[in-house]
Order: structure tokens, then C-alpha cells, then sequence
């Protein structure tokens, strides 16, 4: 049985990565359409490549983007190897909930964008206080653009403070529910919820009836951000090949109070981990999940 504590011992989520073989172009995309601004830019270290599990990376240039205020919640990588998915195909990171202050003013702004609108703007049969819109960005990736009017019981969710805020809501593709959230209860210690629902993104893009609902799970993370996993049939198995981070959603990074014993770590000079000890480590489906203490 899983323990649950006062408050979660894993969060916040902090960084989503992508790979890209034109990483400039996709830097520049979410600069001048997802009102990011470049917070870093430096070249991947002997260890980092290494803690990946992708050491012919060593050298290669990345880019840290962040918000307006100047939180990080974007790493762009250049990856030779890495090619563009087809959104809701393979097992792994499949979408980036991000927080927005007008979903609909910055949706009708990306219709003449690289960002394709998938759905039309539309509140969450979950709440009317959550009002989003599905895009899909250039490697493949899904983005949840969300707009956030309130308090929505039993979830902790922040409220925007900039246009376009910052990732608060990774989402799994996952073969099995329950296997993946016992994964992450037990890196929380903390219990989350399973319950089925309706997400037309998913019934749109699999050629589903719109009225199909889905088994999801949702685990509550430190700082008001969670991780959501969505239970889906006739998913491929992530790559796993050690020389890409391959396309779509690479790896996503979480804040843990203390990384488990039994793991191997590292210490990076270079932001986001600030010498802090950090790992990467791999999920149920084989999703990339980066840890940094502290």
C-alpha cells in the first residue's frame, strides 16, 4: 500500500525536453508564439549526456527557455537522431499541460503559427473553473494550453501570472494505469486518484466516438502541479535507443524531497540542477523521468 503523507514528497514538475535536429527554428517558435525567452544556452556535458543514457549527445547545444518572470519549464536539445512523432502512437510523455492567463486570445493566435490547433477552445467536462485548448507543436509534441479561473476541489491548481506560464500538468501515455501510478506513489509517498473520463483530443486523433471516456489517474505533486496518466490501447513501445532522446516529449524533470537510496547520481554545475544531486531513471512505459534534490 502506498504511503501518504501530509504533502507530496515529489514536485514540483519542473522541465519538459524536446529534441530536435533544427532546435534553433524550435526555439525560436516557442519564443515567438508561446512567449518563452531563452534562459540558458550552453552545450551538453560529458555527465549530463551520460546521466541521460545518451552519451553521443556529449557537446550537443541545448537551450533552457523559461516564462516572462523568468521560471524554467522548457529544455530544447539539438539531436541529429531525433525525428518528429505521431502524437498518441507510442508509450511515454504524451502531452504538456502548460498554464495560460487567455487560452482564447492565444489560440486564435497560434491558428497563423507552426502550432496546430487540434480542438476549439472548451471548458473541461471536469470544470467549468478549467477552460483549454489542444495544439500540436512542431516534434510531434501535444500541448494542453489552460486557463485556470479557480479553485477546483480535490485538485491544487495554480492560476497564471504571465501569458503563458509554465508547465504544471505532464501527461502519460500508458499501457497500464496502474502500474504507472504505483511508480509514482511511491516516489510522492503520497496516493493518487483513478477515474475514467472523456478527453476528445484523444477520440479525435484515434478516430474514437467524441463521447468515448478513457481510464486516467491523476497524482497530486508538490507546489500545486501533478502528473496525469491516460490509459490507451495499441500503444508501440518507447524507442529506448541510447544515442537520441528521440522526437515528441523526451524526458520530463521533477523536484523530489530526497532521491532514493538505491539510485545513481550526479552533481551538475549547470542550470536547472545548480550542483544539486540529480538522476534519470525510467518509467513503467519507459518514459525518460528526470529527479533533482532539493
Amino acid at each position: 500500500m502506498t504511503k501518504t503523507t501530509s504533502a507530496p514528497k515529489l514536485g514540483p514538475c519542473s522541465i519538459a525536453t524536446l529534441a530536435s535536429q533544427d532546435a534553433a527554428c524550435l526555439v525560436d517558435d516557442y519564443c515567438s508564439h508561446l512567449h518563452c525567452r531563452v534562459l540558458v544556452s550552453d552545450v551538453l556535458s560529458d555527465s549530463m549526456a551520460e546521466q541521460w543514457g545518451c552519451t553521443e549527445l556529449t557537446g550537443a547545444t541545448y537551450w533552457l527557455l523559461g516564462n516572462t518572470n523568468g521560471r524554467p519549464w522548457l529544455r530544447i536539445v539539438e539531436d541529429p537522431a531525433a525525428t518528429p512523432v505521431t502524437p498518441l502512437c507510442r508509450a511515454g510523455w504524451m502531452a504538456m499541460e502548460v498554464l495560460v492567463a487567455d487560452v482564447d486570445g492565444l489560440a486564435a493566435a497560434l491558428e497563423t503559427s507552426p502550432f496546430e490547433v487540434l480542438r476549439p477552445v472548451a471548458n473541461l467536462e471536469l470544470s467549468e473553473k478549467i477552460r483549454a485548448v489542444q495544439v500540436q507543436g512542431p516534434t510531434g509534441e501535444l500541448l494542453y494550453l489552460t486557463q485556470v479561473a479557480g479553485e477546483v476541489p480535490p485538485f491544487q491548481l495554480p492560476q497564471a501570472s504571465c501569458a503563458v506560464d509554465h508547465l504544471f500538468i505532464p501527461v502519460l501515455a500508458s499501457s497500464n494505469r496502474v502500474a504507472s501510478l504505483a511508480q509514482y506513489e511511491s516516489l510522492a509517498e503520497h496516493s493518487g486518484l483513478t477515474f475514467d473520463t472523456r478527453v476528445t483530443v484523444i477520440n479525435q486523433l484515434r478516430g474514437l466516438p467524441m463521447e468515448q471516456q478513457h481510464p486516467l489517474a491523476t497524482l497530486q505533486l508538490a507546489d500545486r502541479t501533478l502528473i496525469e496518466i491516460d490509459q490507451l490501447e495499441g500503444l508501440a513501445g518507447a524507442p529506448g535507443q541510447p544515442h537520441t532522446l528521440g522526437g515528441g516529449i523526451a524526458m520530463v524533470t521533477f523536484y523530489i524531497d530526497r532521491i532514493p537510496e538505491q539510485l545513481k547520481t550526479h552533481r551538475h554545475p549547470a542550470a536547472p540542477y545548480h550542483g544539486r544531486r540529480s538522476c534519470t531513471l525510467y518509467g513503467h512505459d519507459g518514459e525518460r523521468i528526470e529527479l533533482i534534490e532539493g
